[in-house]
């Protein structure tokens, strides 16, 4: 299908039962852009992500990729990278099978390149293939996760509060990663408590209040904006 260069949401609405976690949300995210998401807990960030991986599909509205709907263009799945609260690998595997098994799925033409540069990229190698990911501590098996989610060089990258509970070592390798697939043409969609990380790497703010987005513009100057902007996206009505 070549580069996804745009995702189009049109008036997304998503239900659960009665709850109405989306209510209407439009948005465009187009090559280079890197999308920062803010609001409270129950704001609908989590379920806008869900829509863009494709795990889950709008009650009414439209998702659109260059134009096309998703089930009408092949492999589209495989130009999408998660990386979500959920590890998303096989805990009784190595990462190095863990690895091996998602480039497999998805396609990967050189899979022992692929799987090499991500050992190097996110440092792996101390636990690569000696323990089951079941036993990895917090910050490896995000390591693992974020590998996992770059495996297929994405056009669009997700990512569910990546730096929480990180340190800044693996907080870095997840800006980078980011930075990285702006330069070569991508996109990334982030939802972040994180003022700091948002400012490094977003070119573009978005916020969610009630499964509304109440605000969408570019990114905040500085890291004082962006904190502004957080603390705005936790509490006040409706516009």
């Amino acid at each position: 299908m070549g580069l996804i260069q745009k995702i189009q949401v049109e008036g997304a609405v998503k239900l659960f039962g009665r709850v109405r976690a989306l209510a209407g949300a439009s948005l465009v995210v187009e090559s280079g852009e890197a999308v920062a998401v803010m609001g409270g807990n129950g704001a609908g960030k989590s379920t806008l992500l869900s829509l863009l991986s494709l795990s889950s599909k709008p009650t009414r509205g439209k998702l659109l990729f260059n134009d096309v709907p998703p089930d009408e263009i092949e492999q589209v799945r495989g130009r999408i990278g998660l990386l979500a609260h959920d590890a998303m690998v096989y805990p009784d595997l190595t990462a190095k099978e863990n690895l091996h098994f998602f480039a497999g799925l998805l396609g990967v033409s050189d899979v022992e390149r692929a799987v090499q540069g991500q050992v190097e990229d996110q440092a792996l190698l101390d636990f690569f293939d000696d323990r089951p990911c079941r036993v990895l501590s917090r910050g490896q098996l995000q390591r693992v996760s974020l590998a996992r989610a770059l495996l297929a060089e994405p056009d669009l990258l997700l990512l569910d509060e990546p730096a929480a509970g990180l340190d800044s070592r693996a907080v870095a390798r997840i800006e980078k990663a980011v930075v990285d697939l702006r330069e070569r043409g991508g996109m990334a969609v982030v939802v972040t408590h994180e003022p700091e990380v948002a400012s490094r790497i977003a070119t573009r703010a978005l916020m969610l209040r009630r499964g509304k987005i109440v605000e969408d513009g570019p990114a905040p100057e500085d890291v004082d904006g962006w904190r502004a902007l957080y603390f705005a996206s936790q509490e006040g009505p409706l516009p």
